[in-house]
């Protein structure tokens, strides 16, 4: 009778706690046409990663993975891709897929250690909800410059606020000496 608890306990334990364990990175989201999410993330030298895009409706998806820093969507105005995309070798495009299910594979062959980008676009039959799913954990990335944003403007105004805390601050501390 006590034989047959352990084995009960023991099958349970096995069901219970996963013997392989897997790790992935799963990202859900609902965008727009012409909308676009990057993430970044880290591979050593020789290792592979696993990317996949899945999505609910009938989204159009593409799935674009970058070995430098992008710097602009390559989304135009009319919400379609810029061919600059797929003819700029400067970009640091290493791999795409543009299938009805985005999928890549990519092995980093350089020896060191590297940061890799991707960036998933919806350029038809949105919005649409997706799933970003990556054997790598990803951190999301948001483009430094955003189009038609005035810089200029946001760098005078913090220059401008900062100026006048520094002023006031040291009219309280002139004040409270007196």
């Amino acid at each position: 009778m006590n034989y047959k608890k352990i084995l009960l306990l023991s099958s349970l334990f096995f069901l219970i706690v996963p013997i392989i364990n897997v790790k992935a990175f799963t990202f859900v989201d609902y965008i727009k046409n012409g909308n676009y999410a990057f993430f970044l993330f880290n591979l050593e030298g020789g290792n592979n990663t696993q990317i996949s895009v899945t999505h609910q409706e009938s989204g159009n998806f593409t799935l674009f993975l970058f070995d430098q820093r992008p710097v602009e969507s390559y989304v135009k105005d009319d919400k379609t891709l810029n061919d600059g995309i797929f003819s700029n070798p400067s970009i640091g495009r290493v791999n795409f897929s543009l299938a009805d299910n985005p999928y890549i594979n990519y092995t980093n062959i350089d020896p060191d250690p590297k940061i890799y980008y991707i960036e998933v676009i919806l350029v038809g039959g949105g919005p649409d909800t997706y799933n970003l799913t990556c054997n790598k954990d990803l951190t999301r990335y948001y483009l430094p410059i955003i189009p038609g944003f005035n810089l200029e403007i946001v760098i005078i105004s913090s220059a401008a606020i900062i100026g006048i805390l520094i002023v006031l601050f040291k009219r309280k501390r002139v004040i409270r000496q007196q």
